[in-house]
């Protein structure tokens, strides 16, 4: 017989785990499921099932009890885990048949995931909801996995990220040690992608760095990325004198820092772009208009975002920098009004 909301809801020590083993984007805009999770089940311990590649970013996340990542286990480790911690519910929301394999392996009661793929009977409360026509944005897809316990669900997203004093001082010694204050005034320009959607073309957001630079002298400009993108980054600080390379500099908790610092966000549809949403900052992010990479599914969790895609179709390269000049012109010479 199956547990009733209301007698889950009564229940204390209820153990819930959420997977999602993809990239930084995705994970933030599951944390919103979290939280609610937390205000739906007030007496749950929740336990977020990860890869590494988020490192630290989300440690020591409100409502977040537990953190496991993936690659540190293999196949049956992982359902001996899942035995172990003796799971009540599992949520897939990244659905991998491997996992939802280790989940129904280990005896979880309740099982919640699509109802949209082959093995879905792995699933035992199923969501029959496409994710790929993007109607509705990532987050709402992903708090709609709590339909099977109530409608009562908020959909009013809330981050918590936060650091400590001496986290900052970090970075802060990190940067000056290669001649940048990060108590300046300045904006990031994001340039790299890992793949997820069409992109801006190099040399417009060059262009646009080139303008930026030359009108607004008296904010620095810091470009970031991995290790791997510091030679891209070097061609951006051609374009300015105020320009200044952190690719490969600082980790992924050090960039949410960073970000937070800003007075603007410039950036392709990436996951730094979702760290900057959902700590509300000023952003300029760059989408294609078709499903499943639109903004409709995908765009940043801020009030402060501002999105441009091409007029139609997908070519990044129709748009045009000088109509993204006058949308950052806004946003910092609102900024040099609040200050």
């Amino acid at each position: 017989m199956r547990e009733s909301y209301e007698q889950l809801k009564s229940k204390k020590g209820l153990r819930v785990l959420v997977s999602r083993t993809d990239k930084i984007g995705d994970v933030i805009l599951t944390l919103p499921l979290i939280n609610e999770i937390k205000r739906l089940l007030p007496g749950s311990r929740i336990t977020f099932l990860i890869s590494r590649r988020l490192e630290n970013l989300i440690e020591g996340y409100k409502d977040l009890d537990e953190i496991v990542y993936a690659e540190d286990f293999e196949g049956n480790t992982l359902t001996d885990l899942l035995r172990e911690r003796k799971f009540d519910i599992a949520f897939s929301v990244f659905p991998r048949f491997e996992l939802a394999r280790y989940f129904s392996k280990a005896g979880i009661p309740i099982r919640a995931g699509t109802g949209y793929r082959w093995y879905s009977f792995l699933f035992n409360r199923r969501i029959k909801e496409h994710r790929k026509h993007s109607v509705k944005h990532e987050s709402d897809y992903n708090l709609n996995l709590l339909k099977f316990l109530t409608e009562d669900i908020s959909y009013e997203k809330k981050f918590y990220f936060s650091y400590t004093s001496s986290e900052y001082d970090e970075v802060k010694k990190i940067l000056s040690g290669s001649g940048f204050d990060i108590e300046s005034n300045f904006l990031i320009i994001h340039p790299g992608s890992k793949g997820s959607a069409y992109d801006l073309p190099v040399e417009k957001m060059r262009e646009l760095s080139r303008k930026i630079s030359g009108e607004f002298s008296d904010y620095n400009i810091v470009i970031t990325g991995s290790k791997q993108e510091r030679e891209l980054a070097d061609k951006f600080v051609e374009t300015g004198k105020n320009i200044f390379n952190a690719a490969g500099l600082i980790g992924l908790r050090q960039l949410m820092i960073l970000i937070d610092k800003s007075k603007l966000f410039i950036s392709n549809s990436t996951g730094p772009i979702h760290i900057a949403g959902a700590l509300n900052k000023n952003i300029a992010g760059f989408y294609p208009n078709s499903a499943p990479m639109n903004p409709e599914r995908w765009r940043p969790l801020s009030d402060n975002a501002v999105i441009i895609t091409p007029e139609s179709g997908d070519d990044m390269s129709t748009i045009d920098t000088g109509s993204v000049m006058e949308k950052v012109r806004s946003m910092l010479v609102r900024d040099s009004l609040i200050r």
